[in-house]
């Protein structure tokens, strides 16, 4: 299709009118694609923004109340285990005095109701705190209304045995809660005003043997979480994030507990049908009600959804759910494509005009090139016969030259080949000559080998004579030792004679000690006579060692000369292989250029010869060159 295009544009067009029909062509559809991939990806991306927000939001808000709620929880769990509740039902049991503590029924319950109002004080959000024994009665009740508390009197306390919170509760193991679904506090069957949201966490008592005694209950002020929900729609309305953007709370049954027009709220209290699923599509209500948390988007609104879950093992919960309209969320999109369709027909307004202008310059410009053109063409018919006569010159001066150069080459490669010859016998000296200096280092490194075990000989014998001497030491303290051993042996046997009867004993050991003490000395003695022999023949063994120790100090000196004149001849041997190995190389560089030379020289035979040829070649493109520019301004 492309190809028939523009073999028609050719025939049916001037080039003037095809520059400006292919400039129309690649502004207006660029422009278009990139116009709608904007649009397109700029959707896209706020669908995910307005999702990613109001799934955070959702998010943000159900946490909160889970929050708010589990600390209930927690408050609940630790009055339950509190003294007082434990000494009632021992008191109870033991005709209203507690066994363990001896204070009486009265006192603790007093005690429970001081710790009822101090929770109430410090937590405001509960409505009430009820201690009810397992048979319905309330033992302790403290009321408040947010502000002001109050501890009912036992005339005023009521059995609460048939409501659902006390018949759920009781069934529960120690450690459960129980919660109630979120309603409105009534007052003798009728709904009080204004309307007191409540929701009831409560937990079972058990005594000391696990039997259960009654439960701990606390109403919760709903309203607290509820006005917090509400306060946070009423920023979101003020900060204009979305217009028409709603939030809700439901039940479990789709009613609302928190809607923007109050006439909605509590429908289940009123027997009213404001629910969700009267409000908007079955199916968005089915996946609202049925699932923990989500996204809908179902074309006229956005949804996001998260679940408040006081008592997962309880069919009660609380859902926040958020709305915007789907036309708020893309206004900005429809701003976009608006200002997007602007530009583009701006842009073609300017580019056009332009685009035409700068077509007919181009034409004008092509004009004056096929008349430059066509009078270069014969200027250039008359240099091309000029051209082949001296290409005809030059292909004969370079066969010449190249005749001259082959038999330069072959006088060059001949001294080449007698400069190698008269390397290869220097090598061969300079061989010879390092082999007898290698022997020579060698016999020079035994006799530095020699030298080195004649001084370690030497070294031994001196620390020989130094321990000799020391034996010498030895002996004659232990002569010395002997000597002294010998006279108290002496003076201890005239003691033992002194002591007659008492000191025969004493005087065998002296006499045994005097023995041995004359056994030393003369096993000192002989170590002397060995010391002084081993010292005389070390002396003898030290001269010697001198005498070969300057022996072979002379033959290391012989040695180093010789090592210095085979050094010698290495040297001028190996400066005769340098400079013969030079003049090689320099010859073979010589040759090496010859030989470029000579194929430079073929080149450029070759290349004269092509030139010919080019030049004839020449003139057939030319003659073509002139058609064309004869053709090119008739289409112009």
């Amino acid at each position: 299709m492309l190809k028939k295009l523009f073999k028609i544009l050719p025939s049916q067009f001037k080039l003037q009118d095809q520059f400006i029909i292919l400039l129309i062509f690649s502004t207006i559809i660029p422009v278009f694609v990139v116009g709608l991939y904007g649009i397109y990806s700029s959707s896209n991306i706020l669908s995910e923004v307005a999702k990613e927000k109001m799934e955070a939001e959702s998010t943000q808000e159900a946490n909160k109340i889970n929050a708010f709620l589990n600390g209930v929880s927690d408050d609940v769990l630790l009055l339950s285990k509190t003294p007082p509740i434990q000494g009632i039902i021992r008191a109870k049991e033991n005709n209203g005095t507690d066994g363990q503590t001896n204070l009486s029924y009265n006192a603790w319950v007093g005690q429970l109701q001081i710790l009822f109002a101090a929770m109430m004080e410090r937590k405001p959000h509960y409505m009430q705190l009820r201690y009810i024994d397992e048979k319905g009665r309330e033992i302790v009740r403290v009321d408040s209304d947010g502000g002001n508390i109050k501890i009912i009197s036992a005339a005023e306390l009521q059995n609460k045995g048939d409501r659902p919170y006390f018949i759920e509760t009781i069934k529960l193991t120690p450690g459960s809660i129980y919660v109630s679904p979120v309603d409105l506090k009534q007052e003798n069957g009728q709904i009080e005003t204004p309307f007191k949201p409540v929701i009831r966490y409560a937990t079972p008592i058990v005594d000391s043997s696990g039997q259960k005694r009654g439960i701990v209950i606390a109403n919760v002020f709903a309203k607290k979480f509820i006005d917090a929900f509400k306060e946070v729609n009423k920023q979101a309305e003020e900060e204009n994030a979305y217009e028409g953007k709603e939030k809700f709370i439901v039940n479990q049954n789709g009613y609302y507990i928190s809607h923007p027009l109050p006439e909605k709220e509590w429908g289940f209290e009123f027997q009213k049908e404001d629910k969700l699923d009267q409000d908007f599509p079955p199916e968005v209500t089915r996946e609202i009600l049925n699932k923990e948390k989500g996204f809908i988007d179902n074309g006229e609104y956005l949804f996001t959804f998260d679940r408040v879950d006081p008592s997962p093992n309880q069919p009660e919960f609380l859902v926040v759910l958020n709305k915007v309209p789907h036309k708020s969320v893309f206004a900005a999109v429809n701003s976009f494509k608006l200002v997007a369709f602007l530009i583009i027909i701006l842009s073609l307004a300017v580019v056009l005009p332009l685009g035409f202008i700068r077509a007919r310059q181009i034409v004008n410009l092509i004009k004056q090139l096929v008349n430059i053109i066509s009078a270069s063409i014969q200027q250039t018919f008359s240099g091309l016969d000029q051209q082949a006569r001296i290409a005809g010159q030059q292909a004969a001066s370079v066969h010449e030259t190249t005749t001259t150069m082959d038999e330069l080459e072959a006088s060059c490669r001949q001294s080449t080949q007698q400069a190698k010859a008269a390397t290869t016998a220097a090598q061969q000296a300079l061989t010879l000559a390092e082999g007898g200096s290698q022997a020579v280092k060698e016999t020079l490194e035994g006799m530095f080998i020699l030298e080195k075990k004649v001084s370690a000989i030497a070294a031994q014998i001196v620390h020989l004579s130094e321990q000799a001497n020391q034996i010498a030491s030895i002996s004659q303290i232990v002569s010395d030792l002997a000597n002294q051993t010998n006279m108290l042996a002496l003076n201890s046997s005239v003691e033992a004679v002194r002591a007659g009867e008492y000191g025969k004993g004493f005087a065998v050991v002296a006499n045994e000690i005097r023995r041995l003490s004359d056994q030393s000395q003369k096993s000192a003695e002989k170590i002397n006579v060995l010391v002084s022999r081993i010292q005389k023949a070390i002396n003898s063994t030290v001269m010697v060692t001198e005498e070969g120790t300057k022996t072979v100090k002379t033959g290391l000196e012989n040695a180093q000369k010789t090592d210095q004149a085979f050094a010698g001849v290495a040297d001028a041997i190996n400066y005769m292989v340098v400079n013969n190995q030079q003049i090689s190389l320099n010859l073979k560089q010589q040759l090496d250029a010859i030989q470029q030379v000579v194929q430079a020289m073929d080149i450029i035979n070759k290349g004269a010869q092509e030139t010919a040829a080019g030049i004839n070649q020449t003139k057939l493109g030319t003659e073509q060159l002139s058609d064309v520019a004869l053709t090119l301004k008739r289409m112009v």
